[in-house]
Order: structure tokens, then C-alpha cells, then sequence
């Protein structure tokens, strides 16, 4: 029998006893695969019939792919802040600066964090803490949310000194995740 998406299925499959334990022992790369079996069933399906069809249960769990934001490596980032390379892996190590490997030797650095020499958008730090994947904050805070009297991209609040009501829909986020 074919499910919804068209593929051959019996049934919602039980885990394995070992899948289960790396659930359990490894939750951050469990939802890193499934983001991944998600975008290649959306790639296939999008092959097969020319659009990505998703269910809607499945759209909290797609992690978008990088819609053309410019990204820095890190001598950019560097020379765009005024700071040493050292200060820029600095920055991404204490979470000051948001990055994450593209490459076995590169960090992607969105540029959009940048304010100018020696400024970065004030608590990045505060929500990676709380959604601890750096590329999946970014997705968080590239996105319009819809807060108590406005919808606006965390940062626009963050700007304002709006942070917590920021890091309260970062931890709805973020347990999407969980």
C-alpha cells in the first residue's frame, strides 16, 4: 500500500531497539536526521510531481534551506566587525556571534547579524542557549513570529531591548525540536 506521500509502506514502522537508544542518547543529531529524511522526501516528491507537497503535520519540522542571506566566512566577518579572526571564533565559541560549520575547515557567519565595527545583534548568546543549534537559531530569528502586539523578526525586538519576550517564543521553538 502507497501513504500519502507515495511511497510503499505497511503501516507506521516501530523503531528498533538501537534507533530508540540513539534517540534517547543522541536527540540533537536524531532531529538533525530527521530534518534531513524530510527534505529528501520533499526533494523526491517535488521530483515526482513537480512541487514539494509536506503534509502540514510535517512543516515544523523542515528546516529551511538558506534562501540566498549572504554569509560570511570568518576573514570576512573579520574585517567586516574590525576584530581579529581569533576575536570572531571567540565571538562564535561564547555564542556572541552565530555560525556553524559549512565545511570541515569554514564557518558560515551570517552576515545579517553584523550592526557594524564591533557590533553583533545583543543576545544571540541568550538564544542559543536556548535553542542550542546555531543554524537552527538562525531559522528562529530570520523568521517573522507573531508577538504580543506585532509580528517581527526577533531581532527587530531585540533591537528595542524586547529579549524576553524573544526568548519566550525561542523555548516554543525550541521544544518544537524536542
Amino acid at each position: 500500500m502507497k501513504d500519502a506521500m507515495g511511497y510503499l509502506v505497511e503501516g507506521i514502522p516501530v523503531l528498533s531497539k538501537s534507533a530508540r537508544e540513539f534517540v534517547v542518547q543522541h536527540p540533537r543529531e536524531a532531529r538533525l536526521a530527521v530534518a534531513v529524511a524530510l527534505e529528501t522526501a520533499a526533494v523526491q516528491r517535488e521530483a515526482d510531481d513537480g512541487g514539494v507537497d509536506v503534509p502540514e503535520r510535517l512543516q515544523p519540522f523542515i528546516v529551511p534551506q538558506d534562501d540566498g542571506d549572504e554569509t560570511l566566512g570568518a576573514s570576512e566577518a573579520a574585517a567586516r566587525l574590525g576584530v581579529s579572526r581569533t576575536t570572531v571564533y571567540d565571538w562564535v565559541q561564547r555564542g556572541m556571534l552565530l555560525a556553524w560549520k559549512s565545511t570541515k575547515r569554514g564557518l558560515s557567519i551570517p552576515a545579517a547579524q553584523i550592526l557594524g565595527p564591533g557590533a553583533v545583534v545583543a543576545g544571540l548568546a541568550d538564544v542559543v542557549a536556548v535553542i542550542d543549534d546555531p543554524k537552527l537559531a538562525w531559522s528562529f530569528l530570520t523568521q517573522e513570529w507573531p508577538f504580543e502586539d506585532e509580528v517581527a523578526t526577533p531581532p527587530e525586538l531585540m533591537k528595542s531591548g524586547r529579549i524576553v519576550e524573544v526568548l519566550g517564543a525561542a523555548r516554543g521553538f525550541g521544544d518544537t525540536f524536542t
